[in-house]
């Protein structure tokens, strides 16, 4: 019995300066590790990332997998992030259109979330895996390929007959399990050396051009392996779906996060180097008060003699000692330190951020870096709960302010946050003085289906006071949106020609945002999909 393992990008963007884009081409961690577990396991199986496939034949459809290979018949589709869904729910109805009695499961937190709904509603979807899914899946695939007994699965929601079955989730991972994964078997995906190759820093693939042209226009020019720590995440961001509530309530049942063992990180390092990789980013800082933790990761790559660039992002701020271990590892001008604030005013901060720190320590801590000549990107959002016209003005002018004063800072990146499912503020959005229209998970579906909507220009919420001129009643998502897109190109525009550098002023980012838009109007719409 062949198990096909999908990841589905989403495939319609729309940004006036790319054009048509596809989004989320890296996949989730635990893909890779899911299907090298099925593998050790006897399992024969295979990763496809669909967005790599169109990249490497644009008239690829997923039925093709089906038609060359009758074997097959389990598909595994990955429905991690919300931006998925729309995506994954068509290639599973091209599916089983082609194929009426594959069974076809979900896996991923989003998918986790609503796993009910989704065997109630979309009956072209046979099974969900809630939560951790190595363990799970292996035990699915051993009841399809014998008596079909989907009632001893653990953490499977399964549809049976006219009833969707709930079974116990009984595997949580625990640091031997994620341990033992191998997270980087690229055997197991198709043309892994063009996802290696063409999928990096931004996560975008624009439709109008090669896959050389998106590289050199595009991308940082080196591939960006994004190293598995751990699981599961100690905060609370109030914006977050990854965050501990979900985690712990309603996807995988962790509570705060494992962390793998460092001798197993630093394998994986050194396969991700063996298979191209040179910049390893990691994006989860569960103790930032000690980050112990990568400290000792630190001295164990040098004791290895690993020596690839690091891109880190903290949740708090760095400490002395870790900030001493990275320079030491990571002297190389590709390696840099993130740090995100979200927003300049203070107790904003702090109540919505999960490590808040104040702008006095953020500016020292930028100080020192700076003395040390580490580079450092810092991040912020717009558009919080609590927030309004006049708050944001503290916002910009801290990204002023640290604009002028430290030389070590590359960038500064002001991004949207979009409502993501269970994110403390979706869970409870009256809480928040928020009003969003993606409760179910439907609604995600259906917001995500609209190929003129892109990512970072569909919040999914709206704060009825932030303005000072009310939002048009009729139309107040739409108007929320597009006014904060405004506020975006007017004051926070980073866009550069360069994709290694960033707009140091809106302005020069408008212009160049004006000269892109109009070439890029020249091309027609690509809406093209591999299903």
């Amino acid at each position: 019995m062949k198990t096909l393992l999908i990841h589905t990008p989403k495939f319609n963007n729309f940004y006036k300066p790319i054009g048509d884009f596809i989004w989320l081409n890296y996949m989730p961690m635990g893909l890779l590790a899911i299907a090298d577990h099925l593998a050790v396991n006897g399992v024969a199986v295979q990763v496809v990332h669909l967005g790599v496939e169109w990249v490497e034949n644009r008239a690829f459809n997923v039925s093709e997998l089906l038609r060359a290979d009758d074997g097959i018949n389990a598909v595994g589709l990955s429905l991690h992030w919300h931006h998925q869904a729309f995506d994954v729910i068509e290639v599973a109805r091209c599916l089983k259109l082609t194929r009426p009695e594959l069974f076809i499961f979900l896996g991923g937190d989003t998918a986790s979330y609503f796993h009910e709904e989704i065997i109630r509603e979309f009956p072209i979807v046979d099974a969900v895996i809630r939560g951790h899914g190595e363990a799970p899946a292996l035990a699915l695939v051993k009841a399809l390929a014998g008596e079909r007994n989907l009632a001893r699965v653990p953490n499977l929601t399964w549809r049976d007959g006219a009833a969707v079955r709930q079974n116990e989730m009984t595997y949580v991972a625990d640091t031997a399990a994620i341990s033992r994964l191998s997270y980087t078997n690229f055997s197991l995906l198709r043309h892994w050396e063009s996802y290696v190759r063409y999928v990096g820093l931004p996560f975008f693939f624009a439709k109008g051009f090669s896959k050389e042209k998106n590289r050199k226009l595009f991308s940082l020019g080196q591939s960006l392996f994004p190293v598995p720590i751990g699981r599961g995440c100690p905060f609370n961001c109030t914006w977050c779906g990854g965050s501990q509530v979900p985690q712990q309530r309603c996807v995988s049942h962790l509570k705060g996060f494992l962390y793998r063992d460092i001798g197993s990180v630093v394998q994986s390092v050194r396969a991700a180097m063996a298979a191209g990789y040179r910049i390893m980013q990691s994006a989860m800082d569960p103790e930032p008060q000690t980050q112990s933790y990568f400290i000792s990761l630190w001295r164990a790559l040098r004791k290895e003699g690993l020596f690839p660039s690091w891109m880190f992002e903290c949740n708090g701020l760095p400490t002395d000692e870790f900030l001493a271990e990275f320079k030491r590892t990571f002297p190389d001008r590709e390696s840099l330190i993130a740090l995100s604030p979200e927003c300049g005013n203070e107790a904003l901060r702090l109540r919505h951020k999960g490590p808040g720190f104040t702008t006095n320590a953020l500016l020292t801590k930028l100080s020192q870096m700076n003395a040390m000549g580490i580079a450092t990107e810092v991040f912020f959002t717009y558009g919080l709960p609590g927030e309004n016209e006049r708050l944001l003005a503290e916002t910009i002018a801290l990204q002023r302010l640290i604009a002028k004063r430290f030389r070590c800072v590359r960038a500064i990146r002001t991004l949207s946050v979009e409502m993501e499912p269970g994110a403390p503020w979706q869970i409870d959005p009256e809480r928040f003085g928020i009003v969003t229209d993606r409760r179910t998970f439907k609604d995600f579906y259906a917001a995500h289906a609209d190929v003129n909507a892109g990512t970072f220009t569909s919040f999914g919420y709206y704060i009825p006071d932030y303005f000072e001129t009310p939002l048009n009643p009729e139309r107040p998502f739409q108007d929320f949106a597009a006014r904060m897109q405004a506020i975006k190109c007017r004051k926070f525009c980073f866009i550069h020609p360069n994709p290694k550098k960033c707009g140091k002023s809106p302005w020069q980012g408008r212009l160049f945002c004006g000269v892109a838009s109009r070439l890029m109007s020249l091309k027609p719409r690509n809406f093209s999909r591999p299903y």
